[in-house]
């Protein structure tokens, strides 16, 4: 859910991003086509979408492993519907991009590549680079592969006595038992 105060970002596969309030976008009915976010360039896509506040950064990865942490505050805001802005510089060695996640210096993402290998990396670990660059190697892969996808890890909780709690990847959680 948002509050009409965020704003949207949305990434293409040859890595133009743009950025505009939600604000901008009206309500249509559920059958309506609704409102054009982006002006593409010719066989050009959108492969992502992000709010503003889901994190500090964006996370851009490349069909060829290639990736970077961008802040949000590099891309300001602008019209619904424009061409965009360079957010990812596209070369042969990167490919396409694959794949964006807003996330935060704690936050960890998961990447799949076509033969279905998955890693799990923590963001904490890529470099933050400016927004019309490549980034650096976020995984090896055999040359007939490919990154299929990536996913942004949430966090695990669990609810005691109405107070909400962590639990993080090397704990379990166990019943405490209860004094009478």
């Amino acid at each position: 859910m948002t509050d009409d105060e965020q704003d949207v970002i949305l990434v293409t596969k040859y890595g133009m991003c743009i950025r505009f309030s939600e604000k901008d976008v009206r309500p249509t009915g559920r059958v309506s086509m609704g409102v054009r976010g982006m002006n593409l360039g010719d066989h050009d896509e959108v492969i992502g979408m992000q709010i503003s506040n889901q994190g500090k950064y964006l996370l851009i990865a490349s069909e060829k492993g290639m990736g970077k942490l961008t802040d949000m505050d590099e891309f300001t805001r602008q019209n619904r519907g424009g061409k965009g802005v360079k957010c990812y510089k596209i070369t042969e060695k990167t490919g396409d991009v694959v794949g964006m996640k807003a996330v935060d210096e704690d936050s960890e993402i998961m990447m799949i590549n076509t033969e279905g290998i998955v890693i799990r990396m923590k963001c904490s670990d890529i470099s933050v680079y400016g927004r019309i660059t490549s980034g650096v190697k976020l995984i090896n892969l055999p040359e007939n592969e490919k990154v299929a996808s990536i996913a942004k890890v949430r966090k695990a909780s669990a609810e005691i006595d109405g107070e909400e709690i962590e639990i993080s990847e090397d704990e379990e959680e166990t019943e405490t038992p209860i004094e009478e």
